[in-house]
């Protein structure tokens, strides 16, 4: 089935409210890096130029802070790149329920008013104008109950805020925390993207080879948010490697796993809305092709075993034990379907992204070095 127009144009990222009023150039216009490189010179250029010209200890703080630079050097760009990556992704999956004639022809006209739903939320200026107003807001409305609040924002403990320190609340935290919440948001959209097009009628086919009925690439395409996954943990563990002279790694690492399992949890629950019509299709799959699978069995059976073989036929040229094996293995996969159309390699594929960050802590811990060159030298 050719993919309409209208879901060519898919979307959850780009042509955002301005875009359409004319107000600003269109981000997606411009390369990667200079929109990385742009959101770095507001974000962290100033927090080192602020820091360095306040001096003392201040300055020192700012330096030794690890966790600030991965949050704006690592984190921040993640973010970044991640919208030209999910993006194109989910816009396949979009496109791949109508090449797959997962919908057929006479539902497509509500598939593609679902899309438009979810563009439209896109384009909201009263949602993009909310998540920027919670952005800066927060800085100052929890900042005094922020835990492990940077020892540099102050230039003494309990003191007044330092020109770096309210560049980091008024400023740097609210683009990072921007580019969060409109991701969260966009999620948000790709859920209910996802809810309303689990409820029109797919026509699963439990003998496809992705076990998951033909909606696999659903699974393939969820795995992409690991990139926003990896940005979290990143943060996360250089918040843990300011402290690693004295950090439980293998604690950590229980709470990073435990983090990677939430992580898995969040990113593949829209599939759930699949569930039913996929048990459905399963179910419909193991009594069709059981039913079928007997019929041939028998007929089967009582050419080959229970009656004289004619002359001159021969069972390595005959018909029958090659659609007796075609069978089978039909039989098979309809058999394996999976009602949860996410496989081994997605989810690995989040965990991953979660626990990566854990390399660098475990290389700063010693004891994990010495048991690692201990290891070495006892297989050498």
């Amino acid at each position: 089935m050719d993919v309409p127009a209208s879901l060519l144009d898919f979307s959850l990222v780009q042509g955002t409210s301005l875009d359409r009023r004319h107000r600003f150039p269109r981000l997606d216009r411009v390369s990667l890096p200079v929109r990385v490189a742009s959101l770095m010179l507001v974000s962290w250029l100033p927090l080192l130029v602020l820091s360095l010209l306040e001096g003392g200890t201040a300055a020192h703080a700012f330096l030794s802070n690890v966790a600030t630079h991965v949050e704006f050097l690592v984190s921040l760009p993640l973010l970044v790149a991640a919208d030209g990556y999910i993006d194109m992704r989910l816009a396949a999956a979009v496109r791949h329920f109508v090449i797959s004639e997962l919908i057929d022809a006479k539902n497509l006209p509500r598939y593609e008013s679902i899309a438009r739903d979810a563009m439209q939320g896109r384009r909201s200026g009263v949602i993009e104008a909310g998540l920027m107003v919670l952005s800066f807001a927060a800085s100052f409305v929890h900042a005094p109950y922020l835990p492990n609040r940077p020892a540099w924002l102050h230039a003494e403990p309990g003191g007044p805020l330092t020109l770096a320190g309210w560049w980091y609340l008024a400023v740097s935290m609210p683009i990072i925390r921007f580019l969060l919440l409109r991701w969260l948001w966009r999620a948000i959209l790709w859920a209910m993207f996802l809810f309303k097009a689990s409820r029109l009628p797919l026509a699963f086919v439990p003998t496809h080879p992705d076990s998951a009925g033909g909606l696999g690439f659903l699974g393939t395409s969820q795995a992409s948010f690991s990139v926003i996954v990896l940005a979290l943990s990143s943060t996360l563990t250089a918040q843990r490697l300011a402290h690693a002279s004295s950090a439980n790694v293998t604690g950590y690492a229980l709470h990073l796993f435990a983090f990677a399992l939430i992580c898995l949890a969040v990113v593949f629950s829209p599939m759930v809305f699949f569930f039913r019509q996929l048990l459905m299709a399963k179910r419909r799959g193991d009594h069709a092709y059981s039913g079928v699978a007997s019929w041939h069995s028998r007929r089967f059976e009582r050419r080959w075993f229970h009656h004289e073989i004619p002359k001159g036929l021969e069972p390595l040229g005959a018909p029958e034990f090659s659609s007796q094996t075609d069978l089978n293995t039909s039989f098979n996969v309809a058999r394996g379907m999976r009602w949860f159309p996410v496989d081994l390699r997605a989810a690995l594929g989040v965990v991953a992204a979660a626990m990566a960050p854990m390399v660098p802590l475990l290389l700063a811990d010693r004891r994990f070095i010495e048991v690692m060159l201990a290891l070495g030298k006892s297989v050498l």
